[in-house]
């Protein structure tokens, strides 16, 4: 289905992830935006008590490509051929690395002709094309909006090649929740590990943030929302609006308990509790099918954007702050043109990078 714009939109789409997709980008533009609006008579309006919207992207990647792997593994008794790991790599390359390497491109030129601030020097940019600058390790100073895009890659590197290695022992309906348990256990225990590098704002924000081994829980409690939806189907929709309830009620008091520095909550637990917050909303959301208004034929196209979105909001701000700071000053008119420079900068990079490969996918999916 086409309508405004020429994006394209797929029946088979669930509304309700599509509406979680286009919050998730408003609150990470807003978080952004909010930069404009410092020290101004609008400043109340930069704390809005929404989640981070990288955390809701983390949490839809795990519950979709888990439902999709679950999906597979009962439909084909068990087996993962490599036709269908090899179809799902490409696919999965052509979704995520034209945006991701053009914006690259984009940002280091910038730097190199001082239109944004940034270090192109103390981390390369093969560990950029690779999807290693932040593994284990935090970056800093050049593509800041990259961190999140290194925690998506690594999971669809491995997800299906430990599935394919556990399913050879076992059904995932048996494995898959212990499996989950690891991956969150395990990011508990790296920023367990790392709090002592935390002194302040900015050193939680890159090792406990921004670092792969740190967020990789956020994912695997979305595959494990994907595991209960598929295997306890009665119950997932039985209990969706308590489990909503409850959703709300949690990520509430993660708005409402201090953000202390140096505390095991918001070092350790803090993303973790967030992530499980997000995951109860799935299953009401994931009931909502369809809509029937502009308004809603608006909010998916906004979440076909969500990604050009991502990768060009903060590129934008910087723009307007390093060679325009006079422009940004005015925030009664920098913040709304802000917003509307991110729409048309989307939906250029969207047309002309992300579309073509759009359509190469779904061609190899169709064959």
């Amino acid at each position: 289905m086409k309508s405004f714009w020429n994006i394209d939109i797929d029946r088979k789409r669930v509304f309700g992830l599509d509406f979680l997709r286009a919050f998730a980008i408003f609150c990470v533009v807003q978080g952004h935006a909010e930069r404009i609006l410092f020290d101004t008579p609008l400043d109340r309006f930069t704390d809005m008590p929404v989640p981070h919207g990288v955390d809701i992207f983390f949490v839809i990647t795990g519950f979709l490509i888990g439902k999709s792997f679950i999906t597979h593994l009962e439909r084909h008794d068990n087996h993962i051929s490599a036709s269908k790991t090899l179809t799902f790599y490409i696919r999965t390359a052509l979704r995520i690395l034209p945006n991701y390497l053009f914006i690259l491109i984009i940002n280091y030129i910038l730097v190199q002709f001082h239109v944004i601030e940034g270090d192109t020097q103390a981390f390369p940019l093969w560990r950029f094309a690779t999807f290693t600058q932040n593994l284990f390790t935090p970056f800093w100073g050049f593509y800041w909006e990259s961190y999140s895009l290194p925690v998506q890659w690594w999971f669809y590197i491995c997800f299906p090649l430990l599935l394919t290695l556990f399913s050879l022992f076992a059904k995932p309906r048996k494995y898959l929740p212990w499996l989950c348990l690891v991956f969150i256990a395990a990011s508990i225990a790296f920023r367990l590990s790392v709090s002592d590098q935390v002194h302040d704002r900015f050193g939680w924000d890159i090792w406990i943030r921004k670092t792969v081994a740190s967020r990789t829980d956020n994912i695997y409690i979305g595959v494990l929302a994907a595991w209960m939806m598929c295997y306890y189907p009665k119950q997932w929709e039985r209990h969706a609006v308590a489990s909503f309830i409850i959703g709300v009620a949690l990520f509430s008091a993660t708005r409402i308990i201090p953000h202390t520095l140096g505390t095991f909550y918001y070092d350790v637990m803090y993303l973790t509790i967030s992530a499980l917050a997000i995951a109860l909303w799935l299953p009401i959301l994931s009931k909502w099918k369809s809509y029937k208004t502009r308004w809603g034929g608006f909010i998916s196209r906004i979440s076909v954007l969500s990604y050009s979105m991502f990768l060009t909001n903060l590129l934008l701000l910087q723009v307007l702050e390093h060679s325009f700071p006079r422009f940004a000053s005015r925030y009664a008119v920098a913040y709304p043109i802000y917003w509307l420079l991110v729409f048309v900068a989307a939906y250029i990079l969207y047309v002309c990078v992300e579309k073509p490969f759009v359509r190469l996918r779904e061609k190899i999916a169709g064959s």
